[in-house]
């Protein structure tokens, strides 16, 4: 993930539900968003292929989240800035039939990416070990380059937070970015463990969690605005 601190005012982009043929749009905004990121800068080390790689990944987890969950957009004029998609409790991890339906594409997917598939399957097992069942999980944010570091990530993270509090629910994310683990720190997620390797030298899964309200809050519904 890149949110990144918010350094410019707020930006004027307004935040939409993403419909399903804009999985593409929105997959293409994630993979150049996270590009750079270390989890991905290990799991596809070939820069060449990385971006289109990304892509692909994206664009198989964004139909399942649409089906599943919930994918928001910071959009300006017809133009997606940003995304993030997040499953309610009990969407996560995939149940065996969600599985079957992408063995297909996931098939075509490893092919595609060839030798780094086991660092895929390796990222997938930490991430699916450590979700809580019953948490909201951000399972992507990312602000396309040209737009970061403007407040949008947060605008995009403030409506994930209203639908967890909203719930009462606990939320659950994951970061390879330390930098990024103060950045969700204001957000009100904190640490639940060790950070996790990919790999013996890194880099590292950093897993956080944002502690149930004791009641649904009334509050943050108002704060939804989608």
């Amino acid at each position: 993930m890149a949110p990144g601190p918010a350094h410019l005012p707020a930006p004027v982009d307004r935040i939409e539900w993403i419909a399903a043929e804009r999985v593409g749009e929105a997959a293409d905004v994630l993979a150049a968003a996270l590009a750079d990121d270390p989890g991905f800068r290990h799991l596809f080390p070939d820069p060449r292929r990385r971006g289109r790689e990304l892509r692909a990944l994206y664009r198989l987890t964004l139909a399942d989240t649409l089906r599943h969950g919930h994918v928001l957009a910071t959009v300006q004029g017809r133009a997606i800035t940003g995304v993030v998609a997040v499953y309610p409790p009990g969407a996560y991890p995939l149940t065996a039939a969600r599985w079957w339906r992408l063995l297909s594409p996931l098939a075509r997917l490893a092919l595609r990416t060839r030798t780094h598939a086991p660092g895929l399957i390796r990222f997938g097992d930490v991430t699916s070990a450590g979700v809580p069942g019953d948490a909201w999980y951000v399972e992507a944010l990312g602000v396309s380059p040209e737009h970061q570091r403007q407040g949008r990530g947060r605008l995009l993270m403030e409506q994930v937070v209203a639908l967890v509090d909203a719930a009462g629910g606990l939320g659950y994310l994951e970061t390879t970015k330390p930098e990024n683990v103060a950045y969700y720190r204001t957000l009100g997620y904190e640490p639940v463990r060790e950070p996790l390797p990919l790999a013996p030298q890194g880099p590292f899964v950093h897993a956080m969690a944002r502690a149930r309200a004791a009641a649904p809050c009334e509050a943050a519904r108002e704060r939804l605005v989608v």
